[in-house]
């Protein structure tokens, strides 16, 4: 039995590509934690996602006509303005990923409001919109940070684990999707070496080939039951040119399907809101 019955008509399961844009924030969190890391070959090594990977990405898309989305730190969204306005201008979806890539579970709700607050003004200076998607810098939540996305009119958010489909979060009495990621679809477990001390689920530098055979099998898996495919990416890993042309490969076959609906967050989740709440 699949889902093939709730995604638009000849649809037989949905796909989206994601892109966590976190340039160089990533690691200022680790410098300041530590100044071991503050040293230059750490401390600039976030740039390639913004100056290279995203180029090559949005070429990626363009090349089959897909719309994906970019989660992005606002302070990114501020250093690399250029970048992120050339996402924008593709036709993509840009989504919140705070202001800076601290774990929200680790402040106050005064903070995580403040934080969130700070990076929709980034983004509504900038290309004149603020976010309708969100996703934790640290695949974490505060205490309040739902009920926080849902007064700053975010629709959808997609840091739980817990499923492969949509699904929804009563917010007092309003709606938030949610777009469930894991942690196996995501690209910073098996590349994001980050030379010491690996974080406990690192496996260190996984070969391409390997991961993107498991990555495609899962894919076919959740075409052939009528799920949501998503896959979490960070253009300074993904973005490596054997890994980019790994992932057009991965594209290919998404593509070759005819059935799957491959598009932004903001279009399942809104599609999911009106035809099946």
């Amino acid at each position: 039995m699949t889902n093939s019955d709730v995604w638009p008509t000849g649809k037989r399961a949905a796909a989206a590509l994601t892109f966590d844009v976190d340039a160089n924030e990533l690691w200022r969190v680790k410098r300041e934690n530590d100044l071991e890391w503050d040293k230059p070959q750490i401390r600039n090594r976030g740039e390639f996602g913004p100056k290279i990977a995203v180029p090559r990405i949005l070429e990626l898309l363009d090349r089959y006509d897909l719309r994906a989305t970019f989660f992005i730190p606002g302070k990114v969204a501020k250093n690399w303005p250029d970048t992120i306005q050339a996402i924008h201008d593709a036709g993509h979806e840009i989504g919140h990923h705070g202001y800076t890539h601290t774990n929200p579970a680790k402040a106050t709700a005064s903070e995580q409001k403040a934080d969130i607050e700070r990076a929709m003004d980034v983004f509504d200076d900038l290309i004149g919109e603020t976010p309708v998607g969100y996703r934790s810098p640290a695949a974490d939540l505060g205490d309040h940070t739902l009920e926080i996305l849902a007064d700053n009119g975010i629709m959808y958010e997609s840091s739980f684990i817990n499923s492969d489909m949509p699904y929804v979060h009563d917010v007092n009495g309003s709606d938030l999707v949610e777009i469930p990621f894991d942690w196996s679809l995501d690209d910073w477990p098996y590349f994001g070496f980050q030379m010491y001390p690996p974080l406990p689920y690192q496996s260190g530098i996984s070969p391409t080939s390997e991961v993107f055979d498991s990555w495609t099998r899962e894919f076919e898996g959740q075409h052939k039951r009528g799920r949501c495919f998503m896959l979490t990416m960070h253009p300074q890993i993904i973005g490596r040119a054997g890994r980019i042309d790994a992932l057009e490969e991965l594209v290919q076959t998404m593509v070759q399907t005819g059935d799957t609906w491959i598009t932004a967050g903001e279009e399942i989740a809104d599609y999911w809101l009106k035809t099946q709440v």
